[in-house]
């Protein structure tokens, strides 16, 4: 197996499994990995008989920690360009199954807080450090609120609260507990294989159906807006000292507000 960061895209009937592999950095977000998310939402989108997805990760330890702080300074995210992290962002309309093998971090919620349907090992947390290292809390984070409670969501983005497994599924992000890693991936294999033997007409229309009556409009405008504020943050101060202090081992030194122009 390859050392290289990557995405595996493995295709059995109409399930197409993605798997980030990058589990010596925590299974971080790259830019070639983001590169290859967006190449196999076109390929999921174009060819019809893909039905379903199944999203999960390398090891037992790690879901996916988000960006690698050597990204965080702009290199995942180029500026200016529309971002399509995950399948939401992209406009899949087919379902996805996530199998959540360890631990989510930062941007690594997203793919979580976008899963139609979630299943989980029982030592997966989530949480969110955007804040502590100088970042505006996370798309995930955002999402976490009409999921799981505005209180709950901002005791993840702003005082560094973790969602442990159990606590995730009472409060309804993730739908099944497994006791191991191997044990969720395999459930979400059952999951889609139970999915695409339905009508692929009804489950096209039923997973419409369910999107369609999951919007918040109110919920869309705000995420355009954070997009916006997201885009904007990279060049204030905070946004490369937090990564800094954190790769150097030290408290970071944040600008106050009166310190800029307002």
């Amino acid at each position: 197996m390859s050392d290289e960061p990557r995405l595996l895209a493995e295709t059995s009937g109409a399930v197409i499994t993605l798997t980030l592999d990058n589990p010596s950095r925590g299974n971080a977000l790259t830019r070639p990995i983001y590169e290859q998310l967006n190449e196999a939402y076109r390929r999921i989108a174009e060819d019809p008989s893909i039905r379903v997805v199944v999203f999960t990760a390398a090891g037992d330890r790690h879901f996916c920690t988000g960006a690698d702080v050597s990204a965080l300074g702009g290199e995942l995210r180029k500026p200016g360009e529309v971002f399509t992290l995950t399948w939401r962002h992209a406009g899949i309309r087919k379902p996805v199954v996530v199998a959540v093998n360890g631990t989510v971090a930062g941007g690594g919620l997203g793919f979580v807080t976008d899963g139609d349907i979630v299943v989980a090992s029982r030592r997966a947390k989530l949480l969110d450090p955007h804040v502590r290292v100088g970042q505006i809390c996370g798309y995930g984070a955002l999402r976490l609120t009409s999921i799981v409670g505005p209180s709950e969501a901002a005791r993840v983005a702003l005082a560094g609260g973790v969602l442990d497994a159990e606590r995730a599924h009472t409060l309804g992000l993730v739908n099944e507990l497994l006791d191991t890693a191997s044990d969720a991936r395999a459930r979400a294999q059952e999951i889609a294989a139970t999915i695409v033997a339905g009508s692929p007409e009804a489950v096209r229309v039923t997973h419409e159906l369910l999107r369609y009556i999951a919007i918040d409009s109110e919920q869309e405008v705000v995420l355009s807006d954070a997009n916006q504020a997201w885009a904007r943050h990279f060049s204030h101060p905070d946004a490369t000292e937090g990564p800094r202090a954190f790769t150097e081992r030290r408290e970071p030194v944040w600008v106050m507000p009166h310190d800029t122009a307002s």
